[in-house]
């Protein structure tokens, strides 16, 4: 596996990856990023970034997503758009975007990282994957988006 840069070449593959997850990915989500990314690809400057794991052989296929920007509400960078092919779920895939992230803002000197996914029950495993990665549960705002959909923060500290 390999982890870059997204290119513009990239970010149907990573719609299609985002397409298969629903109910962490509802149109509202998705329709977000092609601005993310124009705004990365324009002016790659350090407030955002997104990254693809790819296959190592010649198809070089996108696996997953991540990405992270600066969220200027709370003052931290945020990890957003994770996202990994289903069947290639439970491979590590999420856990190497997310400490390629961590790792970016750590050496920006940044000592937290936030994120914020979907609390629903047909979520939770994804709540216990960002737990036993590291993050924190911080925050839990019901009925955030809709209700039954609240809103989970988590934080991980990254001076450890």
């Amino acid at each position: 596996m390999n982890i870059r840069l997204i290119t513009c070449n990239d970010t149907v593959d990573v719609i299609n990856i985002m397409m298969e997850h629903r109910i962490q990915f509802p149109n509202f989500i998705i329709e977000k990023y092609p601005s993310r990314w124009n705004e990365f690809f324009k002016d790659e400057d350090d407030k955002i970034g997104f990254f693809v794991a790819c296959d190592d052989g010649e198809s070089n296929a996108i696996h997953g997503h991540a990405g992270y920007i600066f969220n200027d509400e709370v003052g931290f960078y945020e990890i957003v758009g994770v996202a990994v092919k289903k069947d290639l779920q439970r491979q590590g895939i999420g856990k190497e975007l997310i400490n390629t992230i961590c790792n970016r803002i750590k050496k920006m000197q940044q000592s937290k990282i936030i994120l914020y996914t979907l609390g629903h029950e047909m979520n939770e495993t994804t709540l216990t994957f960002y737990r036993n990665i590291g993050f924190d549960m911080v925050s839990e705002d019901k009925d955030f988006f809709r209700s039954g959909y609240s809103r989970v923060t988590f934080i991980k500290d990254l001076t450890h």
